[in-house]
């Protein structure tokens, strides 16, 4: 850390003096943050007060030494050091540096207070809300999922989306999709979603295509270019998420995927070059369950389609959960969860639970093993 460093000690943790009158308890209000620090001479309690990101190093050295003559500056800056090791500091100058406008950085101060939980010294909350705004994200369908996911991008400031979708608003779409409205009926989803979504956000560039996804080269070619991919829609059953998972791989981008199954919302992430894919979870679960392949044979040849069965309440704590994994694929403020694994939530119990696991390549996938490439266009 250079002597230029700015240490502001982070706004969101309360700091107080504990009973014994020689400690410090920081962060009692944040779950299973709070550490109490030995304070006896009241130096850590006075260089917090100065670490309020107007002095760098020298100028809090100068301030400390007023009452704390034996600090030395290799003092001073191992305490630094390890205040920052716990969480509590970032550097100032970093607000001199963004490209965030005054008014973003108004518009997303609580997004800013948020991510400094994650921040230090050297990667800044700005840096987090930076990365967001620089990301391109493709989502494959805009209804309950999808529409939802947007909305919460924009929330997030991410800037540059593009949406895939060929359907229409319906009037039995609004008791869950609440990006449209009455008005919206008929229109076009993409029209509708990129409509509302530019008077909430006037700054997010919205490229909305109006495509139904029928093989893995429709969907490398929508998702070229993306930092990201999320799927929203499910049909055709099983071959969708394939062709999507195919046209990621090849072009190795990230991708996250969900749905609603009538009591529980599940959700999952494909890393290419570091989980499983899809590929795998199907060769992983047919060699778990005989069946299987036959039930999903009989299945798709029955023509049946469950009919939307979901109430938006039960959708939202989907998308949200699936909006928080995003937002930490697109910055790594804090671990994936769903890396690799299916994490089924129940709507009753609101617990989860991993249900599926393909974290691990599996060894016969044509896919992840390219001597065995082969397409699923079919």
């Amino acid at each position: 850390m250079g002597n230029a460093a700015k240490p502001i000690f982070k706004k969101i943790l309360f700091v107080r003096r504990i009973e014994d009158g020689n400690r410090l308890r920081i962060g009692e209000l944040i779950p299973k943050r709070a550490v109490e620090i030995e304070d006896e001479d009241g130096s850590i309690a006075k260089l917090i007060r100065l670490m309020d990101g107007t002095r760098d190093t020298d100028q809090i050295w100068d301030e400390m030494k007023r009452d704390h003559s034996e600090l030395t500056m290799d003092d001073l800056i191992q305490m630094v050091s390890e205040l920052d090791e716990l969480g509590f500091l970032e550097d100032a100058r970093a607000e001199g540096l963004t490209r965030l406008s005054l008014e973003e950085r108004d518009r997303y101060k609580a997004n800013l207070n948020y991510f400094s939980l994650y921040s230090t010294m050297t990667k800044s909350s700005i840096h987090l809300q930076e990365q967001l705004k620089q990301a391109h994200i493709t989502i494959i369908g805009v209804g309950t999922l999808g529409s939802g996911i947007l909305f919460n991008l924009a929330c997030l400031g991410v800037e540059s989306v593009r949406i895939v979708d060929f359907d229409r608003v319906e009037r039995s779409n609004l008791n869950r999709q609440i990006l449209y409205d009455e008005q919206d009926i008929g229109r076009r989803k993409i029209d509708a979603a990129a409509d509302n979504i530019r008077r909430f956000h006037s700054a997010m560039k919205i490229e909305a295509v109006d495509l139904e996804m029928t093989s893995a080269e429709t969907a490398k070619h929508v998702i070229a270019g993306s930092s990201l991919v999320v799927l929203a829609a499910d049909q055709p059953f099983v071959q969708l998420e394939r062709w999507v998972n195919q046209a990621c791989l090849e072009l190795r981008v990230p991708w996250i995927g969900g749905g609603v199954n009538l009591v529980e919302g599940q959700f999952y992430s494909v890393i290419p070059g570091q989980t499983g894919c899809i590929e795998c979870n199907h060769l992983i679960q047919n060699e778990a369950d005989a069946s299987r392949a036959s039930f999903l044979t009989e299945y798709l040849a029955s023509g049946f389609r469950m009919p939307s069965t979901a109430i938006a309440a039960h959708y939202m704590l989907l998308i949200g959960a699936v909006a928080s994994e995003i937002a930490r694929m697109l910055t790594g403020f804090a671990p994936l969860q769903s890396a690799g694994k299916v994490i089924a939530m129940d709507f009753h119990t609101y617990t989860s639970e991993v249900r599926m696991d393909f974290t691990a390549t599996h060894p016969r996938c044509p896919l992840c093993n390219p001597m065995k490439s082969r397409s699923f266009d079919g």
